[in-house]
């Protein structure tokens, strides 16, 4: 009786646990961290959150293998960028911020954003000049 109630309450420890399942519903997420250079006049990056280096907007594209435009927006700025459901593949993202004058004072091409079937996290380093 211990024995089947063992293998009966696995599962669902697993599950509460967070342990990787295999439903995955609702697709991939590519998650890009962006950290901007909060020192963009000077040549040594310095990471910081979009307030801490003074970026107001961003454009952003991400383009598949092919160079295809999967995903883009203009938007205030932000900290990360999730792309919901990307096919398997390698991406690469351009970004570029804004400050307050709409002045490009930041941009960067991160390359090699690979993803396959599983959510996915990437850094992307912001660079000032």
């Amino acid at each position: 009786m211990r024995r089947l109630l063992q293998r009966s309450l696995l599962p669902v420890l697993l599950v509460l646990a967070g342990c990787l399942t295999v439903d995955n519903e609702g697709g991939p997420v590519l998650a890009i961290e962006l950290l901007w250079d909060a020192q963009p006049e000077d040549d040594s990056f310095a990471a910081s959150d979009c307030t801490g280096a003074g970026v107001e907007m961003m454009e952003w594209a991400l383009y598949d293998d092919d160079g295809d435009e999967v995903a883009s927006n203009t938007e205030p700025c932000a900290d990360a960028i999730d792309v919901f459901e990307p096919d398997p593949g390698e991406y690469e993202l351009d970004v570029t911020g804004f400050d307050e004058n709409d002045e490009p004072l930041w941009s960067v091409t991160c390359r090699g954003l690979r993803i396959l079937r599983f959510d996915v996290a990437f850094e992307c380093d912001i660079l000032g000049g």
